[in-house]
């Protein structure tokens, strides 16, 4: 495909119908990155602790994020009682 200059390139979306090479596989679910319920949260741990926490997550095939979900919602269920 040639690039014409001046014409921006369509955004690409998921279609609703599957299409030829789509029809057998399932829709993927939307990713983090780009699910508006979700956002981007940066914070500094030891390099020991991460390394510690990504080979085990690894062997549990379970992502960074989602312990990080799990363990603050929980903190924030034990948490609730306290006032700001």
């Amino acid at each position: 495909m040639t690039k014409r200059p001046g014409r921006v390139p369509e955004a690409r979306t998921r279609s609703t119908t599957p299409n030829r090479s789509t029809r057998n596989e399932a829709e993927k679910p939307l990713a983090k990155s780009a699910d508006p319920a979700y956002m981007k949260f940066t914070t500094y741990i030891r390099k020991s602790t991460h390394l510690g926490v990504k080979t085990r997550l690894v062997s549990k095939e379970m992502e960074l994020s989602d312990l990080v979900e799990e363990l603050l919602s929980n903190w924030l269920k034990q948490n609730e009682a306290i006032s700001t």
